[in-house]
């Protein structure tokens, strides 16, 4: 699958252009940059998947690309290259987020498999918080006496004790139950509860969370 690259090392990675040869024969679209103020500053014509990224570099360092990537809304998967005898810089790169470390020169087999690994990785982050904000959104649709409900199902709870606990009729819980189904479009307990967990639970607690508190995952 067709990827944009972008490779951020004054020597290329492993000398000469060989790399960006490599990368580009494999069917991606690679941009190159010797520092890490141009390629930060720079404007591709399609975002990043990937950075292939010396930890050490003239001006803005690998530490701070990564810091700045960071900051962006779906960063790019980072692969960082160093020399051996960089291993300490590249754990802290490791703890900023990178995907992988290379110790440079980079053979080519496993530079192509660390890139496509990152970019499997990132793909299905992607996936995965474009899930939780759909879900997010849905539960929305949700009064705060039906997230209530959904709270208490999602911890189990039968209909008689729901009732109890909210000082409502087992009817009325029912009803709500119902109801929130229907905003839900589902038509099943197991919809419900793969919707809350997909949200994360603190966002269908009955005070109405904040877009960030949406995707933070707390049980009472």
């Amino acid at each position: 699958m067709t990827k944009t690259i972008a490779i951020v090392d004054e020597d290329k990675l492993s000398g000469g252009p060989s790399t960006f040869l490599l990368v580009a024969s494999a069917g991606h679209h690679v941009y190159t940059f010797a520092n890490g103020k141009a390629f930060l500053a720079a404007e591709l014509p399609q975002p990043a998947d990937c950075v292939l990224l010396d930890i050490r570099l003239p001006g803005a360092d690998g530490l701070d690309v990564l810091r700045a990537l960071a900051r962006r809304v779906d960063p790019p998967a980072v692969v960082v290259a160093s020399d051996s005898g960089d291993i300490p810089l590249a754990v802290q790169a490791m703890k900023l987020g990178a995907a992988d470390f290379l110790e440079k020169p980079c053979r080519p087999a496993v530079l192509l498999d660390a890139i496509a690994q990152a970019c499997a990785r990132r793909d299905q982050l992607l996936l995965a918080a474009k899930a939780q904000r759909q879900a997010a959104a849905r539960l929305a649709l949700l009064s705060d006496r039906m997230r209530q409900v959904l709270r208490s199902i999602v911890l189990g709870r039968a209909n008689k004790v729901i009732a109890h606990e909210l000082g409502l009729s087992v009817r009325t819980v029912e009803a709500h139950r119902a109801q929130l189904f229907a905003r839900l479009g589902v038509r099943t307990t197991a919809e419900a509860v793969s919707i809350a967990f997909a949200a994360g639970v603190s966002a269908f607690n009955p005070a109405s969370p904040t877009a960030s508190e949406a995707g933070r995952c707390r049980w009472p």
